[in-house]
């Protein structure tokens, strides 16, 4: 009888199967454990790998939607070749040991977040899958396993399959065997919490927001692109700037301006390689930080931001101050003048070099706000394993099992 076990965002359904001979005649299992074990032209190592069929055997149609797909079957090693797979298929038809199959479904809106390509789910496998052997008392090096992201409209799931290479189980006089199959309810509970743990902790959620930046921020601007677009918005910067008094950020005559001077640090960050990974893994990671209910440390992720953009914003006000002036410069040069002509390269030279210093200033200051921020993450990480610790003692009276 499978183990199955329910969670907050994740449903955890696991299955093993004997070998062929330890079934009865006539025993459901027996065909089970055929789709599992390849023994067809259509088998569970080809489910895996691309998805839905109408060959699907009926005792599998619980965990898939009418338009799922998948993102190919994987190992710890990456995608699996053709060759791979055919040498897989081998080894299932092949091998005495039990063939174990869990499926890790998230719910809906969860796996979108968590858990929604090929990369994630890698990442999320390769890590998590041997420590799951190890607690459920298998040798990580002895076991063989594959994977594959499967999606849909309703909701993401991952199945894994994985088997002994060796018998290497001693009992019964000390004869080596496989294991029986079974893994103890405790040990698919405290999974499924590190599982989840796994996908939304605060390293995960950097690697997420990293992957959302490049998805949403994928601009490419050539050199010139960037000091025409870059020059004109410091110059623009500049006709606005008050002209008498304090002059900064946080000065009271820069109210107005504050949104331009945002804006036009934000454009210089995105350009330079440099900054933009790095300065939107912060903002990401922010936002999501600030949906925690603690008040103190909620105060204290919007002040990181808005002390970054202050110290960013007054290099980029000092910045378009310099630019402007040079480009005044440049409006009173005598067009008649001999060298005029390279006069006016030097002064263009002079406002490229102008950026490339603000662009490498950016640099180090963000540098600098992200090492403090990463303590920051670390105090309140510990505050969310803290939390979790609480609530999971709590679900472990309540959990319920289906089976």
């Amino acid at each position: 009888m499978p183990d199955n076990s329910q969670a907050n965002n994740i449903v955890l359904k696991f299955h093993y199967y004997k070998p062929r001979e330890q079934y009865q005649e006539g025993d459901e299992n027996i065909k089970k454990r055929d789709f599992v074990s390849c023994n067809g032209s259509y088998n569970y190592v080809s489910y895996v790998h691309s998805g839905a069929s109408e060959q699907l055997p009926k005792d599998y149609e619980e965990y898939i939607g009418n338009k799922e797909k998948s993102c190919g079957a994987f190992n710890q090693n990456g995608l699996l070749k053709e060759d791979e797979l055919k040498e897989l298929r081998k080894q299932l038809q092949t091998t005495q040991s039990c063939i174990w199959d869990m499926v890790i479904s998230f719910k809906e809106g969860f796996g979108e977040k968590y858990c929604r390509d090929y990369e994630q789910a890698f990442e999320f496998v390769k890590s998590e899958l041997p420590k799951f052997f190890t607690r459920a008392g298998l040798d990580k090096d002895n076991t063989v396993w594959y994977a594959g992201l499967h999606e849909n409209t309703e909701h993401f799931h991952i199945h894994i399959s994985f088997f002994e290479k060796e018998p290497l189980y001693y009992a019964n006089g000390n004869t080596l065997k496989y294991h029986s199959g079974k893994v103890d309810k405790e040990v698919l509970i405290s999974s499924k919490f590190q599982f989840e743990k796994k996908l939304t902790n605060a390293t995960a959620e950097i690697v997420r927001a990293r992957k959302d930046l490049m998805e949403y921020y994928n601009i490419d601007m050539s050199k010139r692109q960037i000091t025409m677009k870059g020059k004109k918005l410091l110059l623009e910067l500049y006709e606005q700037l008050p002209k008498d008094g304090r002059i900064s950020c946080d000065s009271d005559n820069m109210i107005l301006l504050r949104k331009k001077v945002d804006d036009t640090t934000e454009f210089f960050l995105k350009q330079n390689i440099q900054t933009k990974q790095t300065y939107y893994d912060f903002l990401f990671a922010l936002a999501d930080f600030q949906s925690w209910k603690l008040e103190r440390e909620y105060k204290e992720a919007d002040n990181y931001k808005q002390d970054l953009l202050r110290r960013l914003g007054n290099l980029t006000i000092q910045t378009a101050i310099r630019i402007g002036k040079i480009s005044n410069e440049i409006e009173m040069l005598n067009i008649n003048i001999p060298n005029y002509k390279a006069v006016k390269k030097n002064y263009r030279k002079s406002i490229l070099d102008q950026i490339i210093n603000l662009m490498e200033e950016d640099s180090k200051i963000v540098q600098e706000k992200i090492y403090a921020f990463e303590s920051y993450m670390k105090k309140l990480e510990y505050y969310r394993k803290q939390i979790e610790y609480e609530e999971r003692r709590g679900k472990y009276k309540e959990s319920e099992y289906e089976m």
